[in-house]
């Protein structure tokens, strides 16, 4: 077991270059195995808890929001690629005049306007979903060490110390 997951809850850690990461109350480096009998959870600590859980819960909110603009602006830009045959009526003949290299132009503008809707589509979709990973990542450490002291996130926040 990593003490360092422990002490960085608690607010007898103290830390510095010289000697790393000692406990205040003994002065020494944490020496327990499972969990420390003598932590103390900060203030700071159930502030950032309270924070964590917050930012998930407006994440989760925002799910369907994100997914919805995946949709569309996937939609659009496949729109804007499948549908600019149509709309560009002329064929593609092996053509090299300037004609031919005008509607080449206009051909690759068509493509890479649709790919940067479905790029910008991807994108919104990573960055949610990375954000909530991360979130979540950070979330079951917590769960993690608690479970090592039998205690529950609400129970610790409805918990005053």
């Amino acid at each position: 077991m990593i003490q360092a997951k422990h002490c960085d809850l608690c607010d007898y850690h103290k830390r510095n270059l010289k000697n790393g990461l000692k406990c205040s109350l003994t002065d020494r480096k944490p020496d327990f195995n499972v969990s420390c009998s003598n932590i103390k959870f900060s203030n700071s600590f159930k502030a950032y808890l309270l924070e964590l859980l917050n930012q998930i819960e407006h994440l989760e909110k925002r799910k369907t929001s994100v997914y919805s603009k995946f949709s569309l602006l996937s939609a659009i830009g496949l729109i804007i690629i499948f549908g600019s045959h149509s709309l560009l009526d002329q064929t593609f003949e092996m053509e090299f005049g300037y004609s031919g290299w005008i509607y080449f132009q206009r051909i690759l503008l068509v493509y890479i306007v649709g790919a940067v809707f479905i790029s910008m589509g991807f994108w919104r979709l990573n960055k949610y979903r990375n954000t909530l990973k991360n979130l979540e990542s950070d979330k079951r450490e917590i769960d993690m060490v608690l479970k090592n002291y039998n205690i529950d996130i609400k129970a610790l926040l409805n918990h005053k110390k």
